[in-house]
């Protein structure tokens, strides 16, 4: 009866993990592209934006991790560490885990070229940082096609997706109706970025 309970349990944690991780790297896209909008920039202060976007992706990644971390101990699949790091080879689901899988990785990427945006450049980790999108992307593949299918997280997935959309097709018609868009820089410098490089 205990082993069925702790089947249970971690099978719940898993789905719980998933999701959180996901609702966290949701809002920390959906506050990045109201950053770089500026849209808050007369509300809240620089460093606090700054740190709370970081605050928000490395929950997003932690808890994907842990998402991660808990299907080795669940006996309801057979995963193995190999089937984690290798995109498309895991026992269930395969192009969607892998997908999310991939996603894992470019969210790691972004967060941590967070610390390295003095030496490697403003414009270098600029570019990096768009890799957010695809990371936001496939994550909510993941968990749309492989997570958890109950129609409250399905609606929230779809209001989530289209939030996203929304402020992404806002920033590019502000960035190119003003000829560019004026970004916060690292350690709270601004520069402009030439729309035709965007």
């Amino acid at each position: 009866m205990s082993t069925i309970v702790n089947a249970e349990t971690i099978w719940y944690l898993v789905r719980a993990s998933g999701t959180v991780a996901y609702l966290f790297l949701a809002a920390s896209t959906i506050w990045g592209l109201i950053l770089s909008s500026r849209l808050l920039r007369e509300i809240v202060p620089g460093p606090l934006t700054l740190a709370m976007h970081n605050y928000l992706s490395w929950n997003a990644l932690g808890l994907t991790a842990l998402h991660a971390v808990l299907l080795l101990f669940t006996s309801y699949m057979d995963y193995t560490v190999r089937d984690l790091l290798v995109p498309f080879s895991g026992p269930y689901s395969p192009f969607w885990v892998g997908i999310g899988i991939i996603g894992m990785y470019l969210l790691l990427l972004t967060t941590l070229t967070f610390y390295v945006r003095g030496r490697i450049g403003y414009r270098a980790f600029h570019a990096v940082h768009y890799l957010t999108y695809p990371a936001f992307g496939m994550a909510l593949l993941h968990s749309w096609f492989a997570g958890t299918d109950t129609p409250a997280l399905e609606m929230v997935y779809l209001v989530t997706g289209v939030t996203v959309l929304f402020l992404t097709l806002y920033r590019v018609l502000a960035a190119v109706g003003g000829g560019g868009a004026v970004m916060r820089g690292p350690g709270g410098e601004n520069g402009r970025i030439p729309s035709a490089v965007k």
